[in-house]
């Protein structure tokens, strides 16, 4: 009979967590590899890290970790237009030797508990709609689908891309027509557009704290369940970064002198072990615009164009032959945008949110919800 038991993040454990997150999130056979050492800055150096936050089960016997859920970040929050404090689930994993035996119940227990305890008033998370998770765990706990995730791709660096994927080499000119062809005919328009002509921008690696006064600003006027950033939070998550591939790229719009919009991208290797693949992948953090800079639907439409060729460009830069960005269905003038710079949409994910505070008496989304990628992607 196996003993397992339940315990915190104690010092030593970084290895074994980076290690069951690769195993976990492999049993698909394709994710995101993480070291050793950028499993200790996410979670470890995040800002009023605490162990608690990290609930874990071990294997006595074999002295393995084999079941984890991090409680992190926990931070503040502007939901229809209050504040909270919010815990963030993430990274909920468990040894596929070891799946099926009540671990992840035992270690939500344990999570639900810690938010208790920090007197969170709500706790978010992202899950599959489909998957076993949601139907089996996050809604016997009392979470609600709020609003569902669409994952948005694009191939930016088809070079890079059809050099990461030598065997789909021969279907170059159909990812080019694709890819191109919309940004091409954008183009165009762009330049005949006469509201367009004072719209200029920047693509750069540094100006974090202007980038970042900009998107608070801009982000809670448009978007609920706002986790904004502040001096801390995005030294950590932005500077005092462990890789140059987790070091951002800002795009930065401007109209005039004054930043109406923007966009931040890192990257990662996605790794297939199975069949032997590593694809650097870019991740689109936030892309946000002031909306009331434009006079109608069409220029604002042509606003998000703007901004998105501009992410592009970025994108293309940073060689990188493939860019995801994950947003909520109801963030419908953004979507319209990204599909029609022929960003492929795929939804099968879903935003779910739980009521720790009685007093709330709706988990009913006013505007669109805000997804931070520490969130989705695990990466701030």
């Amino acid at each position: 009979m196996v003993d397992i038991i339940y315990r915190h993040y104690k010092k030593g454990d970084d290895g074994q967590l980076a290690d069951l997150f690769n195993r976990a999130f492999q049993m698909n056979g394709v994710g995101i590899v993480r070291t050793s050492e950028e499993w200790n800055w996410r979670y470890i150096k995040s800002p009023h890290f605490e162990p608690e936050m990290i609930q874990i089960a071990e294997d006595v016997e074999k002295n393995r970790i084999v079941g984890a859920i991090h409680v992190n970040l926990v931070e503040d929050i502007i939901f229809n237009s209050k504040n909270y404090l919010i815990g963030d689930i993430n990274d909920v994993s468990c040894h596929p030797d070891y799946i099926r035996r009540g671990i992840a119940t035992n270690l939500m227990e344990m999570a639900m508990e810690y938010m208790k305890k920090r007197n969170c008033d709500l706790s978010i998370l992202t899950a599959d709609y489909k998957g076993f998770a949601r139907s089996k765990i996050y809604l016997k706990f009392g979470y609600i689908d709020v609003d569902r995730e669409l994952m948005l791709i694009n191939f930016p660096n088809l070079f890079k891309l059809f050099k990461d994927l030598k065997k789909f080499a021969l279907l170059f000119p159909i990812f080019f027509a694709i890819s191109y062809f919309p940004r091409f005919i954008y183009r165009i328009l762009l330049k005949l557009s006469k509201n367009f002509h004072n719209i200029s921008y920047e693509i750069v690696n540094n100006k974090h704290f202007e980038y970042m006064n900009a998107a608070n600003k801009i982000i809670k006027k448009f978007y609920t369940g706002v986790t904004p950033y502040d001096k801390d939070k995005i030294t950590w998550a932005r500077i005092n970064v462990p890789a140059e591939r987790l070091k951002p790229t800002y795009i930065i719009i401007r109209k005039k002198e004054k930043i109406i919009g923007g966009a931040a991208i890192t990257h990662r290797n996605l790794h297939s072990f199975k069949f032997g693949l590593k694809i650097r992948i870019g991740i689109v953090h936030e892309v946000f615009l002031d909306k009331s800079q434009f006079k109608n639907k069409r220029d604002l439409h042509f606003g998000y164009i703007f901004l998105i060729d501009k992410l592009l460009k970025a994108a293309t830069r940073r060689f990188i032959g493939v860019l995801v960005y994950n947003s909520c269905y109801s963030d419908i003038d953004l979507i319209k945008a990204l599909k029609s710079m022929a960003f492929l949409k795929f939804g099968s994910g879903t935003i779910m949110m739980k009521k720790l505070n009685e007093e709330i008496k709706s988990l009913k989304p006013k505007k669109s919800i805000y997804l931070p990628t520490y969130i989705t992607f695990s990466t701030p």
